[in-house]
């Protein structure tokens, strides 16, 4: 079935984003390794993605949900296009959308949309952070080195919703009988939501925006990559609007958290000068020492 495939697909970008970090560490003896001695985005990826999901549902979507009103409305909107289809035999909006836009969609335009499809599957993103964190490690670049860990993070934090969401509402894909249809679960095609690429795409892309968002020019090349990657899924006819709509404002929302997170958690280093004095009180000179607080 379509979901065992997607579920594939992330145990893969999994096991490639493990492989990246287990490269990136020191091979010392496991009994010596403390994560206490590290900031939040060098401990372990894993452990990470298992405790996000307490935060995400105790605490980041909760606030989401009653103080970000970009978020709460579009997350509305979404919901109701896909509600809406749902629940016509004709489709509705969702479905009429979605038929207009990979219908009108020219040879072209559906080439570059495969491009950017395989550009956002999971495993070809998971194997892009790998190698950058490992880059950005020999080069000793921490701000990409955090922020391309952060992006693994989110991304398999994403790659886990996706799986469940997709298998609990069982959507068929456009362009299928029953199409729009929820809890169709003895059907091949029933992956339709949300839409797996966007949720994905725009979860590494905030991540990216949030640690970046001095350079005014990141946001707005991270966005705009993850907005192609979604709109590859509806020029082909593999999603309705709303598939993609409620997938990236999942997205978007899981990668601010995780930047939340990690602000919240990662200990901040302290620099402070003052007198020395020498062995047994002879001399007097300047030190500088610094400690994580």
């Amino acid at each position: 079935m379509r979901s065992q495939r997607c579920a594939g697909r992330w145990i893969v970008a999994s096991m490639l984003l493990a492989a990246a970090g287990t490269l990136a560490r020191p091979a010392v003896a496991a009994s010596t390794i403390d994560d206490g001695d590290h900031p939040y985005w060098r401990t372990n990826l894993f452990k990470r993605v298992v405790t996000d999901q307490k935060f995400f549902l105790t605490r980041w979507w909760p606030q989401e949900i009653t103080s970000n009103r970009w978020f709460s409305s579009t997350l509305a909107v979404g919901l109701a296009l896909v509600v809406q289809s749902g629940s016509r035999e004709n489709g509705g909006r969702d479905l009429r959308w979605a038929s207009g836009i990979s219908g009108t969609a020219g040879t072209d335009v559906k080439i570059g949309s495969q491009r950017m499809t395989r550009l956002g599957n999971g495993t070809t993103v998971a194997a892009i952070l790998g190698i950058t964190y490992l880059a950005s490690r020999r080069a000793h670049d921490d701000r990409l080195s955090e922020a391309s860990s952060l992006a693994s993070e989110s991304l398999l934090d994403a790659g886990l919703w996706i799986v469940v969401l997709k298998a609990v509402t069982a959507r068929v894909r456009p362009n299928q009988p029953e199409a729009g249809g929820f809890f169709q679960y003895g059907s091949s095609q029933n992956g339709s939501f949300p839409s797996g690429h966007a949720m994905g795409a725009f979860s590494v892309a905030s991540v990216f925006a949030e640690s970046y968002r001095d350079k005014k020019w990141v946001p707005w090349l991270s966005y705009g990559l993850a907005t192609l990657v979604g709109a590859s899924r509806l020029a082909l006819g593999r999603h309705f609007p709303g598939d993609v709509i409620v997938g990236a404002v999942l997205g978007t929302s899981i990668g601010r958290g995780v930047v939340a997170r990690n602000e919240e958690s990662t200990p901040r280093a302290r620099g402070t000068v003052g007198p020395v004095v020498g062995p047994e009180g002879r001399g007097v000179g300047i030190g500088w020492s610094y400690s994580w607080k």
